[in-house]
């Protein structure tokens, strides 16, 4: 954690679980069809967004097990995971949240809730990167696994780094 003190690094987890837990709120608790109703192909692709989120999700936390956190701060209860969804994505879990929120703002027809849906992937992509920090000086093997690994998901480009 250079130049921050543990409980620094700890106070910013915390504050990016809240502010995630915000947006998640604000998109589950808007009122919905306000703007414009979703038709039937938004509302089955946003049901199989969410049933698909919740699957990777699941499967993500079976893989990480006791190394699973609420704040994106390691707590040095597992090696490096590489298996499983780990395989494919760097943070299969922010990927399953982005899946079943994007399910939630498909049949939302709320522009509202499509607006913290976009602030809750900017802030991802920002906690992703300021988490892959704190990877780094835990697991001697995580700067490797960063560059054969996408960080969202398995698509081209994505297991470029991306830290400048």
């Amino acid at each position: 954690m250079a130049g921050r003190t543990h409980r620094e690094t700890t106070l910013i987890g915390w504050g990016f679980v809240a502010a995630q837990f915000a947006l998640l709120a604000v998109m589950v608790f808007l009122p919905r069809g306000v703007d414009y109703t979703p038709g039937p192909a938004a509302r089955i692709v946003g049901a199989v967004a969410m049933g698909t989120g919740i699957a990777i999700g699941l499967w993500a936390a079976l893989y990480l097990r006791r190394g699973l956190t609420p704040t994106p701060v390691p707590n040095g209860a597992t090696d490096l995971v590489t298996k499983g969804p780990y395989r494919f994505a760097r943070h299969p879990m922010y990927s399953a949240v982005v899946l079943l929120m994007a399910g939630i703002a498909l049949r939302s027809g709320s522009w509202a809730v499509w607006a913290a849906f976009v602030g809750l992937v900017v802030l991802f992509h920002v906690k992703s990167r300021w988490e892959e920090a704190r990877l780094r000086e835990t697991f001697p093997g995580y700067e490797r696994y960063l560059a054969t690994t996408g960080r969202f998901g398995p698509l081209p480009g994505l297991a470029q780094r991306t830290d400048a």
